[in-house]
């Protein structure tokens, strides 16, 4: 330790004389000159040197000083520490000011660096940043709810076991010219739940003060990822949906215009199957271009106010026929006064006239199906309807399952005259409007479908 300080002692007065002498040439020229025309006595140009020498020393010890404490200060800084800032002399040789200036800069540069930290920190989309190791040195907080609070330090192929993403952030950090893009990556979020991304792997301008040098950036696809797949699956199922009776109507079709053409019987019979099945695939196109309106959120009718108890009173009185063909009985138990609900109305006509219809259809014969309305205010004020039958229960296990497009309860009665979207459709409806359906289901209570409707 001492050697090294009588060394930084040697090395700064060989740096003062160097820049003294330096600093003089331009005297000892003029000296020189002086001299040649016989205009000064040599011992008034050593006198006058020494005394250009002396003054010269000093200076050079009062700004070159500030100067070298300065330059040090920089050294540190750009090397990533955080040094105290150095003790300037006051007088017109101190460099205060060159460091109040520099230190203005700084503090701008720190505040705009804080604020796009602040703005990468709270980026929607998951970002990591990477060094030469491949190892975590920074990420947002998108990516700490994705992969953990416990990220940084920790390497990506420790984390993440594509192959192939790996390989192009190997390829990545080994060019740093190149940039990569994949375009679907699967990963496994804290709730263990899978979401897939499109990831971004770039090279950084420079190398960070943390040591990254290129940063990835996340981007969730999952969702449409997971419509692409529901919009597959859709047009799987209305595809299936349409063949049935197509292939009925067609067979009828064939058989008039054979074996059947002279038969007035077979006529009835199969113009009957041919009208039944037309009626069910016109049915299932309404569904369907309801529920792409829905999808839409394309009103069906415009918004007005109306009285939820007069509109069920509607749907009761047109199923009062169908009620009394089927045997059963439909009442209606509704608290009076309730408030008027804003929404289109046709759009809650279809959705409680498929729930009240279902209740008939399902049923247990000479049955007696209930619809209840009331004013909730626990802990939010919300219209609640409820529609009750008795009949054979929805198994626990199929429960989830019915609000999906196009299913329907295998051992279910009278299975083969819906589409399976009534549910889905009714679902989309009361969600539109904030409002929640849930459904429960035994043997011993029977089936009961409960909407909620903010109000």
């Amino acid at each position: 330790m001492r050697k090294k300080k009588v060394l930084n002692v040697f090395v700064r007065v060989l740096k003062t004389a160097a820049r003294v002498f330096i600093l003089n040439i331009p005297a000892v020229i003029i000296l020189l000159v002086l001299l040649a025309l016989n205009k000064l006595s040599w011992m008034s140009a050593g006198i006058s040197l020494l005394a250009f020498w002396g003054i010269s020393a000093i200076i050079v010890f009062y700004v070159f000083k500030d100067l070298d404490n300065f330059m040090i200060y920089l050294k540190k800084l750009a090397q990533g520490f955080e040094p105290d800032l150095p003790k300037f002399r006051w007088g017109i040789f101190s460099s205060r000011h060159l460091t109040n200036t520099f230190l203005s800069v700084k503090n701008l540069w720190s505040n705009q660096f804080l604020s796009d930290s602040s703005v990468l920190e709270k980026l929607p989309n998951p970002m990591l940043m990477t060094n030469e190791a491949q190892q975590i040195v920074f990420a947002n907080l998108s990516a700490y709810a994705l992969l953990g609070e416990k990220i940084l330090g920790k390497s990506i192929p420790s984390m993440l076991k594509d192959k192939d993403f790996l390989s192009d952030l190997n390829e990545v950090t080994q060019n740093r010219k190149l940039s990569k893009t994949r375009d679907e990556l699967d990963i496994k979020d804290l709730n263990d739940q899978t979401k897939t991304f499109q990831v971004k792997i770039d090279p950084l301008p420079a190398r960070t003060k943390n040591g990254a040098i290129t940063v990835i950036s996340f981007f969730d696809i999952t969702p449409f990822k997971l419509f692409k797949s529901q919009q597959a699956d859709f047009f799987a199922n209305a595809s299936h949906e349409l063949k049935t009776p197509l292939a009925i109507i067609s067979g009828c079709v064939e058989t008039l215009q054979g074996p059947a053409q002279n038969d007035a019987k077979a006529h009835d019979k199969f113009l009957n199957l041919i009208a039944e099945q037309s009626a069910r695939m016109t049915h299932l196109v309404q569904n369907m271009l309801r529920l792409s309106r829905l999808q839409l959120d394309v009103p069906l009718s415009p918004k007005k106010t109306f009285s939820i108890n007069d509109l069920l009173q509607k749907i009761l009185q047109d199923l009062e026929v169908r009620s009394q063909t089927l045997h059963k009985k439909i009442i209606l138990k509704k608290q009076p006064h309730l408030p008027l609900f804003a929404g289109n109305r046709d759009e809650l006509y279809h959705a409680f006239l498929n729930l009240v219809d279902n209740a008939l259809k399902y049923s247990a014969p000479n049955s007696l199906i209930t619809v209840s309305t009331y004013l909730d205010s626990t802990p939010k004020s919300q219209l609640v309807i409820s529609i009750h039958n008795e009949g054979n229960p929805i198994p626990e296990d199929k429960l989830p399952r019915i609000w999906d497009k196009f299913y329907r309860v295998p051992y279910a009665e009278n299975t083969s005259e819906g589409s399976g979207l009534g549910l889905g459709i009714v679902q989309q409806i009361i969600h539109k409007y904030q409002g929640d359906i849930t459904v429960t289901s035994t043997e011993e209570k029977g089936t009961t479908f409960t909407v909620y409707l903010p109000v």
